[in-house]
């Protein structure tokens, strides 16, 4: 732009100068003949005014020696006064036919009829001729002035070359280029510096607007003049700073928009009527099992999501403008179920219709399975109750039916009551324990204990069954570990693992409780050497009645509830339990609680 500028500056220069020249060289040209006609009049009117006094005094005239004498005069004195150069006049004399009768620069007798010149015409006609022609005679132009001679029916003519024009053009044209070659110089100057002043504020509005392009917001023109380009450049910068606050809302909204789609725990996408992603959240990707890219909208959703059920629950959903819900099963990684719903985008207009389609997905696979879990703990327990109940009722009908009249039978009918009593009670009270745990956000009764002493309590409790199988306990506790809990809870928890460990141990084994701080947190192992557990069950032994061994279980007097109390102590005070075992080499229980 600069280039283009600084060029158009310079030829508008140059056209005016050359202009200006041409228009002072015509000017110059038409005074300096308006000079020279006037007194080429002047010269010619004098010597009509001598020779008509020379007739009029009877005289004799030779005009070839009147046209050379005046010429020799005219040549002495020159017709522009102050001129370095004198111009050769040439007088000349021509009769009323035309013919030349006296001529100072030639021979008049060679010379041709001059009744056609125009100047000799108007002279002859009263008149002052004047004409500007090429000499053939002389070779060169002249200028012609005629005037009649009356009283000799002649006509003289006084004429100059034109050679002092041709040198005044001349020198108008070299001062001219001499101008042009100045203003030349002084426009490149110029041209530079108005160049200069009106491209280097629009190359900075440009960079400026050039790195604005690119995200640098805060960058501002720093120009200062009062003209356009400084109103305009406060115009660009006040466009600027409104534009910086636009795009830093805009994007604060952005964050604030992805902030809350993301931390949805419904997965949320909306697509066009082209089935084109419009918005997804990543609750989607991690449900579905796709990697989350924000280049993802704008994508057709059957490249994202290869899913035919969804694909086509939201096509219909587009086509039917009618909102639904739906469950479905997807196989993934694992089975998962999930409720969704599905919407309509309805758009605005004179015409009812839609713009896309919004669906709104709920992973209710964990709550299928706790419903699935209700469901079988009911059941569980109602069979649980159901079996000491029935045979309870059955002993008593026998009893009824006569045989309380035994004492033998009665007694040991009555034995066996009483266990089924007992097994409904022990039963009952875990059910009891474990609803308790469950509807607590906090323990009561809290404080701080010996872990050690504990231990070795639930250790004298436990001696006796031990004792019956040749178990040994052992306790090791690295230094002093106290934790801060109701103590019966922790007490429970131990009861029920040193007790499973006793039940499901071999004869003459052993149950190995060892104790340890580890990064603030305390840790508690129980090690048994009894029948293991199969790697298969080990998802599943904290759930409620869930028993490895069925018959076993029951006759050993287990209700199933054991680990699931466990498990819900531990997570009461915001600890870890996992579980190692192999079949036939034993089980460990680690717990973290914090200290």
């Amino acid at each position: 732009m600069r280039k283009k500028i600084f060029i158009s500056y310079l030829v508008l220069i140059i056209i005016g100068i050359s202009t200006t020249g041409v228009f002072m060289s015509q000017l110059a040209q038409g005074l300096y003949r308006q000079e020279v006609e006037q007194r080429l009049k002047s010269t010619a009117s004098l010597i009509v005014h001598q020779i008509t006094q020379n007739i009029d005094k009877g005289q004799k005239i030779d005009f070839n020696s009147e046209a050379l004498s005046y010429a020799d005069i005219l040549s002495d004195s020159s017709l522009l006064d102050g001129n370095p150069e004198k111009l050769e006049p040439r007088i000349t004399f021509i009769d009323y036919n035309g013919k030349v009768i006296g001529e100072s620069n030639a021979d008049f007798h060679k010379m041709e009829n001059h009744l056609g010149r125009k100047e000799i015409k108007e002279a002859i006609n009263g008149g002052i001729g004047l004409d500007i022609r090429f000499s053939k005679t002389l070779k060169m132009d002249f200028i012609y002035v005629a005037m009649p001679v009356k009283a000799a029916e002649t006509v003289i003519r006084v004429s100059v070359p034109l050679t002092q024009l041709n040198k005044i053009n001349q020198t108008i044209w070299i001062y001219s280029g001499v101008g042009i070659l100045a203003g030349l110089i002084l426009t490149i100057l110029l041209a530079a510096k108005f160049s200069s002043s009106l491209t280097l504020p629009i190359n900075e509005l440009n960079m400026v607007s050039r790195e604005i392009s690119r995200g640098n917001y805060s960058k501002r023109a720093s120009i200062k003049s009062s003209d356009e380009l400084g109103q305009l450049a406060a115009t660009f910068n006040e466009m600027a700073e409104e534009l910086e606050k636009s795009v830093a809302d805009l994007k604060d909204k952005n964050i604030k928009f992805d902030s809350i789609m993301n931390s949805m725990t419904n997965g949320f996408i909306a697509v066009d009527k082209k089935q084109r992603i419009i918005l997804i959240n990543e609750t989607v990707c991690r449900f579905l099992e796709i990697e989350y890219d924000e280049k993802i909208a704008g994508k057709n959703l059957i490249d994202v999501i290869r899913n035919h059920k969804i694909n086509k629950l939201l096509l219909q959903t587009v086509e039917s403008n009618e909102s639904s819900v739906h469950e479905i099963s997807i196989s993934l990684q694992e089975a998962k179920i999930f409720r969704i719903y599905a919407n309509p985008i309805k758009s605005r207009g004179p015409v009812d219709g839609n713009s896309g389609g919004i669906l709104s997905i709920m992973d209710i696979t964990n709550i299928k399975k706790l419903e699935q879990i209700r469901t079988d703990f009911v059941s569980n327990v109602t069979h649980e109750l159901k079996t000491p109940l029935t045979s309870i009722r059955g002993f008593v009908e026998t009893l009824r039916s006569g045989a309380i009249d035994d004492s033998e039978v009665s007694v040991k009918f009555l034995e066996i009551i009483d266990i089924e009593a007992e097994r409904l009670y022990m039963l009952i009270n875990d059910i009891l324990q474990l609803s308790e745990i469950e509807t607590k956000q906090k323990d009561s009764n809290i404080a701080t204990h010996d872990l050690e002493s504990i231990i070795s309590e639930v250790f004298s409790i436990l001696h006796g069954a031990a004792g019956k199988k040749s178990i040994e306990l052992t306790c090791k506790v690295e230094g002093s570990i106290s934790i801060t809990a109701n103590r019966d809870r922790i007490k429970q928890m131990l009861i029920n693992l040193i007790d499973n460990a006793i039940k499901y141990n071999i004869e003459n084994g052993s149950v190995l409780v060892t104790a340890w701080k580890a990064e603030g947190r305390a840790v508690i192992s129980v090690k048994d050497t009894g029948i293991g557990i199969a790697r298969q069950h080990l998802a599943r032994i904290f759930e409620r009645f869930y028993r490895v061994d069925k018959g076993r279980s029951r006759s050993m007097g287990g209700t199933g509830l054991g680990l699931s109390i466990v498990k819900h102590i531990v997570n009461l005070y915001n600890g870890d339990i996992k579980v190692e075992s192999e079949s036939g080499r034993g089980s460990e229980f680690i717990i973290q609680l914090p200290v």
